[in-house]
């Protein structure tokens, strides 16, 4: 038995050990700070003053239920609330005073369990074909936005999360910069690219991994930091011409980051998300206008996560597993596999070729 008034104490105690352990963001932090003081607060309300193996699972299933009927909570982030909770209520001091045995999702709700092949067409669902991704790209290079075009494709390539492309600096690409503080280009162009990803940018910031870019969209960044330092000045004739400014261009020499806003500093996470948004839009207009035939609505489709999905997916086409797993920095080779869509055709060519060694 535990006194719910002693809840916030444990809590602090438990986050102040997880924190150490997991190493979490301030942000998580905080975010699992709220929803689990939430449930300290609903108990607090409804005159519980004490839990027991008795009522602790009946708490949380009447804490769900107001979640979901008062609250007007979403189904997902209800869940979400409930994992944070579980965690806490599971954690070693905790489940010793209420003397409970380990509390599971499925003690509190009926979870099905997904079965591989709905997850594979569930993932299928939410990524890019090829020609879609590069309709996609394709739409914003004609806008002729530089930066927007290389964040998208550095995306589409690489598979990074949001908040590991938005702390990218410019030496975390594997390849040497020039005086200038531009990338050397390869000279062969089927070059493959290392990205560090340093520990502290990644979810968790648990260990540093390795995805990879194209010598396309190297390229690319390159011409982005080109248009950071050139701005267009009108000749007498009408014709707007490109002149590099010295201020921007000395800065761009020692700049860290790679990816920056309007105001030259560093971009965020919603500023991405909002350019990814707009550029979506843009796609359906130019379907609109063209009167192209495509399956998918661009505005509702694309999103941040779906350009990582994309890209690992892509991945999938031509790595193992455990290499995509690895690249995605998944910390269950259960949640990679979804991306993995086995063509038993290929895998009968690739048998073939084997099979020709020994004969």
């Amino acid at each position: 038995m535990i006194e719910v008034d002693e809840l916030t104490d444990y809590l602090d105690e438990y986050l102040e050990e997880k924190q150490e352990v997991k190493n979490l963001t301030s942000e998580t932090i905080k975010k699992q700070t709220f929803n689990i003081s939430k449930f300290i607060e609903y108990l607090e309300q409804e005159g519980i003053d004490e839990l027991t193996d008795k009522n602790i699972k009946k708490q949380l299933r009447h804490y769900r239920r107001y979640c979901l009927k008062q609250r007007g909570n979403k189904r997902t982030t209800v869940k979400t609330y409930m994992m944070n909770i579980l965690e806490f209520i599971n954690s070693e001091d905790v489940q010793e005073e209420i003397q409970h045995d380990p509390i599971k999702m499925k003690d509190i709700i009926e979870v099905k369990a997904e079965d591989p092949e709905t997850a594979k067409k569930r993932i299928e669902k939410i990524s890019l074909t090829w020609p879609q991704s590069n309709f996609f790209l394709d739409t914003i290079e004609q806008s002729g936005n530089k930066r927007d075009y290389a964040i998208c494709r550095t995306f589409i390539d690489s598979g990074m999360r949001l908040k590991e492309l938005v702390l990218l600096d410019k030496t975390d690409i594997q390849v040497p910069l020039n005086d200038d503080g531009f990338y050397e280009l390869p000279d062969d162009h089927n070059e493959v690219i290392e990205v560090y990803l340093r520990a502290e940018t990644t979810k968790g910031e648990l260990k540093d991994r390795t995805t990879f870019i194209t010598y396309d969209t190297l390229e690319s960044l390159n011409e982005m930091m080109d248009s950071r330092i050139k701005k267009l000045r009108k000749k007498t004739n009408g014709v707007y011409k490109p002149i590099i400014q010295r201020n921007k261009a000395k800065a761009e020499r020692t700049r860290q980051e790679l990816f920056t806003n309007m105001k030259g500093t560093r971009i965020g996470k919603r500023g991405v998300q909002d350019l990814i948004k707009k550029h979506a839009r843009r796609c359906d207009e130019r379907i609109a206008a063209e009167g192209i035939d495509c399956p998918i609505d661009y505005s509702k489709s694309v999103s941040v996560h779906i350009l990582r999905h994309t890209a690992l997916s892509h991945f999938a086409e031509i790595l193992t597993v455990a290499e995509v797993q690895s690249i995605a920095g998944h910390s269950n080779s259960q949640t990679t596999d979804k991306y993995i869509h086995i063509d038993r055709e290929q895998m009968k060519q690739k048998l073939k070729i084997n099979n020709n060694k020994f004969n």
